[in-house]
């Protein structure tokens, strides 16, 4: 069974950081992922770059209607998505643990959210 496991972060938190300890915590991130990735079970796993560069496309009479941004006001943002495969959903929270959103960024708003994939 597959999982999509979704990386958040406050961003407005995270931009303001200066960017020595922003390149510290990513490359603590990077480190963070060899044994996160060693476990064999991540199918695919990627970073996003800042909701501001996103795009929102909503049906409107009809038709496509794309805004700017996300489609939420939100104080986290979805900052990173991975796919992880495991028997069961505890199975899945086991290896999403081992990612580095779980293990530190606390004070940027850093987590994760696991879901089964129909």
């Amino acid at each position: 069974m597959q999982f999509l496991c979704l990386g958040y972060l406050d961003i407005d938190t995270f931009d303001r950081v200066p960017e020595a300890e922003k390149s510290a915590v990513l490359s603590k991130c990077f480190a963070q992922c060899v044994p996160f990735r060693a476990t064999g079970k991540v199918v695919a796993e990627e970073g996003l770059q800042s909701p501001r560069l996103a795009k929102t496309i909503r049906p409107r009479r009809g038709q496509p209607s794309v805004t700017d941004g996300p489609f939420i006001e939100t104080k986290e943002q979805l900052g990173s998505f991975f796919i992880v495969e495991a028997e069961n959903i505890d199975e899945a929270v086991e290896i999403a643990s081992l990612h580095p959103a779980a293990l530190f960024g606390e004070e940027y708003g850093f987590g994760i959210e696991v879901r089964p994939i129909q």
